[in-house]
C-alpha cells in the first residue's frame, strides 16, 4: 500500500439539488472525481477541489426506458413516481405536491450514464431520488458490488407508489454485501387538531431514514479499508473509521497511517460548525419536517 491507494476516488451523488460536494481531504482529491445527477435541481456552487466534476441532469432508474416525470412544487419531491394520495392527504402535504408539469422522458441506468464519461468504479454511492433509491442502487451491478459506502434515503412508511419498505430494501442490500452502520431517521405527524399543539416532536410516525451502509470487507483487504476510512470520516462516521484504521495500523506505511489519523480523531465542541457539505440535506429534512407538521 502507498499514497496512491489513497487517491483517485469517485463519489456519485444521485438527487444532489442543494448539496454541497462531498468533502475528501486535499491529500486525497488527486486524481478523484465527482458525479452530481438531479434532474430538477442543482447542486450547490460550491466549487469543492476535485479533479473532475460532472454535473448531470439525466433522469435515472433502475432499467432504460419511457416514464413520466413530475415536477412538484416543491421542486426536491420531484420524480417518475407517483405519491400515494392517502399519506399526501395524510401529513397535509398537498400544496409541496402540487403538480408543476408533466413531462415524458427517457431514463437510463447509472451505469450506462457513467460509461459515456469512462468512468466504471465508484467509491461512494449516494440517493436521495423520492422512492427510486432501492431500483437505482440494484441496477448498479458491478458498481454496488466494488463500492465501499452507500448513503441513501429508505422508508418506514412507503410514501410512493411501488417503493419497498425499509426491511425489504435493507434486507436486498445485506444479501449484497452491506452492513446497515448508521440511520438518521425522520418523524412526522399526521394532521390533526392537535399537531400545532404536541410538545415532543417525536411523538409521530418514523417515516424514512436517511442510511448509511458499509462493504463487508475481509479482513486483509488493507487498501479498502483504507478507503473506507477516508469515506467514513466524510460522512462524520469517525468512531468505526477510528476502528477499521486500528485493524490495518501496522500494516500500513507510516505516512499513510499519519494522514488517516487525524481523520479520525473527534472534533471537540466548539471546534468548528457541521460541515458544509451537510447543510443542504440538513435544511430539506427541516423543510419536509416543517411541512408534515404545519402544512
Amino acid at each position: 500500500m502507498d499514497l496512491l491507494d489513497l487517491q483517485r476516488f469517485t463519489v456519485v451523488n444521485l438527487g444532489s439539488g442543494g448539496d454541497h460536494p462531498f468533502h475528501l481531504p486535499p491529500w486525497a482529491q488527486s486524481g478523484s472525481t465527482l458525479v452530481e445527477i438531479d434532474a430538477a435541481d442543482r447542486p450547490a456552487a460550491t466549487v469543492g477541489n476535485y479533479e473532475r466534476r460532472l454535473t448531470l441532469s439525466d433522469i435515472v432508474a433502475g432499467s432504460a426506458g419511457v416514464r413520466e416525470f413530475t415536477t412538484r412544487s416543491y421542486v426536491s419531491v420531484s420524480g417518475v413516481l407517483e405519491p400515494k394520495p392517502e399519506l399526501v392527504e395524510k401529513y397535509a402535504l398537498q400544496d409541496y405536491f402540487a403538480v408543476v408539469d408533466r413531462r415524458t422522458v427517457q431514463t437510463r441506468t447509472l451505469p450506462s450514464m457513467l460509461a459515456e464519461h469512462d468512468i466504471g468504479h465508484v467509491d461512494l454511492l449516494k440517493t436521495d431520488l423520492e422512492g427510486l433509491d432501492l431500483e437505482v442502487l440494484l441496477a448498479c451491478g458491478r458498481l454496488l458490488e466494488h463500492a465501499y459506502c452507500v448513503q441513501c434515503e429508505l422508508r418506514f412508511e412507503p410514501f410512493y407508489e411501488g417503493e419497498p419498505k425499509f426491511h425489504d430494501a435493507l434486507t436486498a442490500l445485506d444479501r449484497r454485501g452491506f452492513d446497515l452502520l448508521s440511520l438518521t431517521t425522520e418523524t412526522w405527524q399526521p394532521a390533526t387538531p392537535y399537531r400545532e399543539t404536541l410538545v415532543d416532536r417525536r411523538d409521530g410516525q418514523i417515516v424514512f431514514a436517511d442510511c448509511i451502509l458499509i462493504r463487508r470487507l475481509d479482513a486483509g483487504d488493507v487498501v479498502g479499508r483504507a478507503r473506507q476510512v477516508v469515506l467514513l470520516s466524510g460522512l462524520a462516521q469517525r468512531a468505526v473509521a477510528a476502528y477499521l484504521l486500528g485493524t490495518i495500523s501496522d500494516q500500513i506505511p507510516r505516512e499513510c497511517r499519519d494522514l488517516l489519523t487525524p481523520l479520525v480523531t473527534p472534533v471537540q465542541p466548539g471546534a468548528g460548525g457541521s460541515p458544509l457539505r451537510r447543510l443542504a440535506r440538513v435544511a430539506r429534512r427541516r423543510t419536509r419536517r416543517h411541512a408534515a407538521r404545519n402544512a
